[in-house]
């Protein structure tokens, strides 16, 4: 019988300041690629001395780091791979995230670090699963197609952890392995080089005129968005909740990781007390999601599996209506905000502040000077620029503005 659980929250982190931000915004882990072998090339990743530091941050806090190595291995890349493996025995990060099965032997003869498999080994089943935990893997992301009433039954042969996407961008294809992108723009996608040829508009010609007759977004998935499903999630068993986005913005991380430690501990503890959940919160949480840029949102294959209702086909811009503007550095002698600006603003603009409780106070009033102490009336992207407010901020606060 699956015994329900308290999730953890996983957050992605693109780099050390995503990480942090992810931690003091409620995140319980974070998931991060190390400069070799993590299915994202063109992320700011980790190398072993960054890593080293951020996993001696969570120790010291009580959270983890997952490091992600769930590229497909090819024969040039496992003495590499060897190497790297000692090394990483040496900082001890929390978990490998591994998809492919020689990595995960090589993994369990060279290290000590726990397996936590990949969603790109599509594992579907509970004989994936125990074949998995015949190489020492303690945890199993499934594949996205997997809904939780399968996750229930995977729990219930195996006992083996669970772990589920929550929130976030979906892809076209099964689980992640996807080549189109290796044809069209000679980037291989299962190492790292994706395009999001998926998220294109495509054309349908008439091949005897040539002649365009539709133009559509077939394969746009909406982003994946769990808010409903947590209640189910916690009495599957499910052992931890998974936010995707390593390449996304300080926004979306905080936003994100933000709502659902709030839901998480909301909807838990309500199962706790046998209290009925209050649909009006869930909605507040899922408005809040809505605010940060988005495809439009559905709940993927966490209930069944995604049907027509989960692409976007008239796609033409992200939803949002909040813009990162920067995020909060320190305060200088006379109580200024000190914040670094990534997007431009001016008096125009109706600035809020969001807080690692998630709150997001409106600035009615404010007034702004440069590094160099000097009134300004427009910030533009990448200053630091020192803005004196009556609302009170703390390092780590976000700057944002309405769209």
């Amino acid at each position: 019988m699956a015994k329900m659980l308290k999730p953890e929250l996983l957050a992605p982190a693109g780099n050390r300041e995503k990480a942090i931000l992810a931690f003091k915004y409620g995140a319980d882990a974070v998931y991060v690629g190390g400069n070799v072998f993590g299915l994202r090339k063109y992320a700011d990743n980790f190398q072993l001395a960054q890593l080293q530091q951020l996993i001696d941050y969570a120790n010291k806090h009580q959270k983890k780091v997952y490091l992600v190595l769930n590229a497909f291995a090819h024969n040039t890349d496992i003495e590499p791979i060897i190497d790297y493996l000692k090394a990483c025995e040496r900082i001890a990060p929390h978990a490998f995230i591994i998809s492919d099965i020689g990595v995960a032997q090589l993994a369990s003869q060279y290290t000590t670090v726990p397996i936590h498999v990949s969603t790109q080994a599509s594992v579907t089943h509970a004989l994936g699963c125990k074949f998995w935990q015949t190489l020492n893997a303690k945890r199993m992301i499934l594949a996205r197609e997997v809904n939780l009433a399968h996750c229930k039954t995977i729990i219930e042969q195996t006992g083996m952890e669970l772990e589920v996407f929550v929130h976030g961008a979906m892809c076209a294809s099964y689980s992640g392995k996807c080549v189109i992108s290796n044809y069209t723009a000679g980037r291989d996608s299962n190492r790292g080089g994706c395009v999001q040829s998926c998220r294109h508009r495509y054309n349908l010609i008439d091949p005897q005129t040539k002649q365009v007759t539709t133009s559509t977004h077939i394969m746009n998935a909406k982003d994946l968005m769990g808010i409903d499903q947590l209640a189910y999630s916690m009495q599957v068993g499910i052992a931890s909740l998974k936010i995707e986005g390593r390449m996304k913005s300080n926004l979306y991380v905080a936003n994100a990781v933000g709502v659902y430690r709030r839901a998480i501990d909301y909807v838990y503890q309500c199962l706790v007390d046998n209290q009925a959940i209050d649909q009006s919160q869930l909605d507040g949480y899922k408005q809040q999601l809505m605010t940060v840029s988005n495809r439009s949102f559905s709940m993927g294959g966490l209930e069944q599996r995604p049907q027509g209702e989960s692409i976007n086909y008239v796609f033409s811009n992200y939803n949002k209506s909040i813009q990162y503007i920067g995020m909060i550095r320190d305060k200088d002698a006379q109580g200024r905000l000190v914040c670094d600006v990534k997007s431009g603003f001016n008096p125009a603009d109706q600035l809020r502040l969001v807080s690692p409780d998630c709150t997001m106070t409106a600035i009615e009033q404010w007034t702004c000077t440069d590094s160099m102490a000097n009134p300004i009336d427009n910030a533009k992207p990448n200053t630091v620029v020192r803005l004196d407010t009556t609302v009170k901020a703390d390092p780590f606060c976000l700057l944002v503005k309405d769209v």
